[in-house]
């Protein structure tokens, strides 16, 4: 079990726990609404992501009992638990300036046993330098007209989203695939392209790590968006996300999906260079930039 990083915010575990619930008892969230008073479709959906919890322990308990377990005791006595936990133990509280999509994603993150990911154009954040990650926040201010306090919240969100990767003891496992597009995008100046490489030679030297190069001119097929999978681990529902231009608010743990960017995956894992390869082309990169 990976090192969290503190403790899974309660809310987004109740999500994780109540997802798996209600896809166990073969319910979709339209469904679940529909049979009960008073939850509507869009409060459901924030409380399975982690934005939002009960008004009431009655309102869990009443899906709990749609979704066939209301007699498991201990079952019902640890959600309700989480459910009565205050906001202010949620690790996520501080990070003010970020916004609820990110932080769903970062909570259900921090639950995950592996991660596998997959960018284009961008270095993954969970790899980035914190020099790196201001400057790409820096970079696009101006279109996005974001303050200084959203930059600096997120960038902290960001170095700390990377402590169960980078832990002693039982890190989480983590396999990207990056683009050549995404070594090579200047991010800052040279001193932060340089800074970043040395971070993901070292990165990729982690034995529970697997970091591969996806070059542009290698036929083949591949997705241009970002994507990852959050695999939970057993009895919770593995999850995947898109990145889109609001941010990565396209979430489904629904097994077709999941099972479709597994196929992505694996496809593009197979036309990528392979993991030993990686730090001859990341020292390359080195060399053009000084």
């Amino acid at each position: 079990m990976a090192r969290p990083i503190g403790a899974t915010a309660p809310r987004v575990d109740l999500g994780i726990r109540l997802r798996y619930l209600r896809n166990s008892a073969g319910l979709t969230l339209e469904e679940v609404a529909k049979s009960l008073d008073g939850l509507s479709y869009d409060q459901l959906r924030r409380i399975e992501v982690g934005q939002s919890s009960f008004r009431s322990v009655g309102d869990l308990r009443k899906v709990l009992g749609l979704y066939g377990v209301a007699g498991d005791v201990e079952l019902v006595s640890a959600l309700e638990e989480l459910q009565k936990t205050p906001p202010s133990q949620d690790w996520m509280t501080q990070y003010r300036s970020v916004s609820d999509a990110t932080k769903s994603f970062a909570g259900i993150e921090s639950a995950a046993q592996e991660v596998h990911a997959y960018h284009p154009n961008v270095i993954l954040g969970l790899l980035q330098t914190e020099e790196y990650a201001w400057a790409q926040f820096r970079e696009v201010q101006p279109i996005e007209e974001t303050t200084s306090e959203f930059i600096e919240g997120n960038v902290a969100l960001r170095m700390k989203r990377r402590e169960p990767f980078l832990a002693e003891e039982h890190p989480t496992k983590l396999w990207v695939i990056l683009g050549e597009a995404a070594l090579r995008h200047p991010v800052g100046d040279a001193s932060v392209m340089l800074g970043q490489y040395e971070e993901l030679l070292r990165v990729a030297a982690l034995p529970h790590v697997t970091l591969q190069v996806l070059l542009t001119d290698v036929p083949g097929r591949r997705l241009w968006s970002n994507f990852t999978i959050l695999d939970l681990g057993k009895g919770k529902p593995t999850t995947v996300t898109v990145d889109t231009g609001w941010g990565p608010v396209s979430m489904s743990d629904k097994p077709a999906n999941v099972s479709r960017f597994r196929r992505w995956f694996s496809t593009m894992t197979a036309s990528a260079q392979t993991p030993e390869e990686t730090p001859e082309i990341i020292e390359k990169l080195k060399r053009e930039k000084r």
